[in-house]
């Protein structure tokens, strides 16, 4: 049984639908935001604060990479 209300406002967005010929946005529900995000894949904007720091370490070490080549294989240069 739906609450009076959803019906309403399902009414209201069918209505501006059939007026304007638009599509309505169905508010700030979790899978409107959802749908949203799936539309634009390239920009991130999840993770903790610690998850972005490890991210831009990792750019910056590849493009030191790009710059200057993997580091040389560890140890002492003078044991043979």
């Amino acid at each position: 049984m739906k609450k009076a209300s959803e019906f309403l406002e399902k009414y209201e967005r069918e209505q501006v639908k059939e007026e304007s010929g638009k599509d309505v946005e169905e508010g700030h529900s979790l899978e409107a935001h959802a749908k949203e995000r799936a539309k634009h894949p390239d920009h991130l904007n999840a993770g903790t604060p610690f998850d972005w720091e490890d991210m831009e370490a990792y750019r910056k070490e590849l493009k030191r990479l790009e710059r200057e080549g993997p580091k040389k294989a560890g140890g002492d240069p003078k044991k043979g």
